[in-house]
């Protein structure tokens, strides 16, 4: 078992602190449609999320049968 100091205690609480800010961010950028591939691919970055996309054309069924 590891014993931390407090500074260590304040600087881990700090950096977890700034983690969360990060994810809060990361995912309202998810949810806004303004947001670009380049700014979500930051965002994750900053939290240490190795971000991939794919692009799937979507099909609708045919008609003229």
């Amino acid at each position: 078992m590891s014993i931390l100091t407090q500074g260590t205690h304040l600087h881990l609480h700090n950096e977890i602190g700034k983690l969360g800010e990060r994810l809060i961010r990361f995912g309202q950028a998810l949810q806004n449609p303004d947001t670009t591939v380049g700014q979500l691919t930051a965002l994750a970055s900053s939290c240490g999320i190795k971000l991939k996309l794919r692009a799937v054309a979507e099909s609708e069924a045919r008609s003229d049968g």
